[in-house]
């Protein structure tokens, strides 16, 4: 297609592409990355280390990221920047086997990925509001292209874990590269400070309830998720299988995308988020118990029930406590609870568990971990709704003396 004719393209068109090649990069690396360590023959707490770097680089830089590109308008930059240095580090990963080269050019990585999401998200929620249309219908793209990516990398390597899965990453983070070139310029919208800005946002008791719940859920979620392909080996399945458990997790997230939003604006976004979270307890309960790996394989599909209705749900709830003029950072900070410094302590707490109890062990520790956020995430709301009923007994007699 000519140049001139790509710039008539609209920007939710190159946005949902961005979306469909991060998501097909983070499947063809996230099933495969923990078999990849054991093959390294890495122990349990070195796999748990470096699992744990690319959350620590969301915790401590995606609220700073974000509030950078609020600042500055430099949404755009930041993303172009970020993914071609990532799309480096994978590819020198690719070719690396000893435990110190790889956990530094993780953190190079990591540094680099803190940024994407959020910036991607805040992109979307800014668009949906600007074209009508949902934050899901953008999102349900990246599904798309995760179940793409996962089923490929699965296909191309078989029954055996080689550094593939790797050099597939590197080239699909550089195509998403590629289709961030189309995505609007987005105005600079907040004349605060980006200190200011980050400490008003965690000011609001309402947004730091919502950041809690997020922090457990994901802590809990990447103990399933990141040593899930050991687990499931561990109760007899193949790395294929693996691989088909997790296209199965992402197809049931598609109908969750595309339709969502009606659930939302039907409940509200609070009550879908405690939803979702009852349905990761059960998930997770169901994967404790142990059944057989192809009768867990079904499980998955459960996926999009708990992580689709939560990724909805947490996304947007924040957008709309923090507004559109702070709506980087607001993902910025989302993205550090739930996927920075949740992931991280799901991570650790799962590589200790790992050679003491086993992948069956920690399904059963996450299940008890989300049943406490299930139960904060209720407990959350009831304040939320007492001090709003609050708030509205004082503002009525003043409005009746009016």
């Amino acid at each position: 297609m000519p140049i001139h004719m790509l710039r008539t393209v609209p920007g939710s068109v190159w946005l949902s592409c961005s979306y469909f090649w991060y998501l097909a990069a983070i499947g063809c690396l996230g099933p495969y990355i923990g078999l990849y360590y054991r093959l390294l023959q890495l122990n349990g707490i070195q796999i748990g280390f470096l699992v744990a770097i690319p959350p620590l680089g969301i915790a401590v830089l995606a609220p700073l990221w974000g509030g950078f590109a609020d600042t500055y308008s430099a949404h755009r930059l930041v993303l172009r920047a970020t993914l071609l240095i990532a799309a480096l580090s994978a590819l020198l990963i690719a070719w690396t086997t000893s435990f110190v080269p790889l956990l530094l050019l993780t953190v190079l990585l990591a540094s680099c990925l803190a940024a994407i999401p959020a910036l991607l998200d805040s992109y979307a929620v800014t668009i949906s509001e600007r074209s009508g249309l949902s934050y899901g219908q953008f999102r349900v793209w990246g599904t798309i292209g995760f179940i793409v990516g996962v089923w490929f990398v699965g296909w191309q390597m078989g029954q055996n874990i080689s550094h593939f899965f790797l050099l597939a990453y590197t080239a699909t983070l550089l195509i998403t590269c590629g289709a961030t070139f189309g995505l609007p310029p987005l105005r600079r919208s907040s004349t605060q400070p980006m200190w200011e800005c980050v400490s008003e946002i965690l000011h609001d008791r309402s947004v730091t309830l919502v950041l809690l719940t997020s922090f457990l859920v994901i802590g809990n979620a990447t103990m399933m998720g990141s040593y899930f392909g050991i687990y499931l080996t561990e109760i007899g399945g193949s790395i294929r299988l693996v691989g088909t458990a997790a296209v199965l997790a992402a197809v049931s997230e598609v109908p969750i995308m595309l339709f969502g939003r009606r659930f939302i604006e039907r409940f509200s976004s609070r009550k879908i988020l405690i939803f979702a979270v009852a349905m990761y307890t059960i998930r997770l309960l169901l994967y404790s118990l142990p059944p057989a790996a192809a009768w867990v394989v079904w499980v998955q599909l459960l996926h999009g029930m708990s992580f689709g209705l939560y990724l909805m749900a947490s996304v947007t709830l924040v957008h709309q406590l923090a507004g559109r003029e702070r709506a980087a950072t607001a993902q910025g900070l989302l993205s550090s609870s739930s996927q920075g410094f949740g992931a991280i302590t799901g991570a650790l707490i799962g590589g200790v568990l790992l050679d003491q109890m086993g992948a069956v062990g920690i399904m059963r520790v996450a299940s008890v971990g989300m049943f406490v956020a299930l139960a904060i995430c209720l407990w959350g709301g009831q304040i939320v709704m007492a001090r709003r009923a609050a708030t509205n007994s004082v503002l009525k007699p003043s409005q009746e003396q009016r």
